[in-house]
């Protein structure tokens, strides 16, 4: 039976290492501190087992997220079977791909274009930045902001132009916050038109730019339209 803690004092100044599985010794050629040390064989085992979780952890999640996406769903008093195509349309490309959603916003918000068979790409990258939706129909750049957003409004704002730039002056980008969804998930393809063409407005009576006074009046515009 081997003494563990002694053969750990006589290795502490060496390259050997035990195996944090079987207790084997695992030659590093390095002194340097190690948390976790694998022979070939543990190491191998630990890895295959490592992405096997993680995979059935992310498929868990995406459950999860569906579930709760449905339940916000039926706190609105939505119409569920108009989502039920929908919904499965999103439940499958999320268990297929895990980083599709990143929130159970993001959920709604696909399946609510979805339903208005609105093609969408989730996740795309416009430059140096991802977006949460890319809409070619519509020239739109879809971003679904959670409560933290408020805290990063210049940040966003910076992030907006970068992303019109790269794609083009007709394109805009819509934030929708969470909370709207939670109320009135159904208006936001409304919403969404309707933001576009107010900032078209806006931008054709100031030189094409979006004044600093925007983000108030944009605040004020989307509570009216979510109602």
């Amino acid at each position: 039976m081997i003494d563990l803690e002694k053969e750990l004092q006589k290795l502490e100044d060496t390259s050997i290492f035990l195996c944090w599985r079987c207790n084997k010794f695992v030659d590093l050629k390095t002194d340097s501190p190690i948390l976790r040390v694998f022979c070939d064989e543990c190491k191998e085992k630990y890895e295959k087992e490592k992405k096997e979780t993680l995979d059935e952890y992310l498929q868990l999640k995406m459950k999860v997220m569906h579930e709760r996406a449905l339940r916000f769903l039926e706190k609105q008093q939505a119409k569920l079977y108009k989502y039920k195509d929908a919904s499965e349309v999103v439940l499958e490309a999320a268990l297929n791909e895990p980083t599709k959603f990143a929130s159970s916003h993001e959920m709604i918000a696909a399946m609510e274009l979805i339903r208005h068979h609105i093609l969408v790409k989730t996740q795309q990258k416009v430059g140096n930045h991802r977006v949460d939706f890319l809409i070619p129909s519509m020239n739109i750049v879809l971003e679904i902001d959670g409560y933290m957003h408020k805290h990063y409004k210049l940040k966003d704002s910076k992030r907006d132009i970068e992303v019109r730039k790269k794609l083009g002056e007709i394109w805009e980008v819509v934030r929708i916050p969470t909370k709207h969804l939670e109320q009135n998930a159904s208006q936001l393809v409304h919403a969404m038109k309707e933001i576009y063409k107010f900032k078209k407005e806006i931008r054709l009576k100031n030189h094409g730019l979006i004044p600093e006074w925007y983000s108030a009046r944009e605040k004020e515009r989307y509570r009216s339209l979510f109602v």
